[in-house]
């Protein structure tokens, strides 16, 4: 059985996989998805991010926490929803802004006073009693 790892910013055991045939593991948060690697021993060692516990945990351990499969989801559901606002804003950065409307006078038609018509209320009728 494997050492369990746990974040030291969210005090939660840490998910872990590694590739086929790979001697590297890596380890993720489930909660804020830092993700660290056992190349990098200094990092276990200085305690920077993760920490090996000493007792490899036991699913039904009630003192320590560890997150459910649905805290597991909603970790990814936030990163996918982290990634699509980062595109769009990147999105909105790359789209140029609106032409604002001319300002010089040059540009307005100047009307003949001939078309110009006079709009008024029409008059008050008196009321019938």
């Amino acid at each position: 059985m494997e050492a369990a790892v746990e974040c030291t910013h969210c005090r939660v055991v840490m998910t872990s996989w590694s590739a086929a045939g790979s001697l590297i593991r890596y380890y993720q948060c489930p909660f804020c998805t830092r993700t660290h690697s056992s190349h990098y021993g200094e990092v276990f060692r200085s305690q920077a991010g993760a920490r090996v516990l000493d007792a490899p945990v036991r699913p039904a351990a009630p003192g320590l926490p560890s997150a459910s499969a649905e805290d597991v989801r909603w970790a990814r559901v936030r990163a996918t929803a982290a990634k699509w606002f980062a595109r769009l804003e990147a999105e909105d950065q790359r789209t140029p802004a609106p032409r604002a409307l001319p300002s010089s006078s040059d540009d307005v038609p100047e009307l003949d006073p001939a078309d110009v018509v006079e709009v008024t209320p029409a008059p008050r009728r008196a009321r019938r009693r």
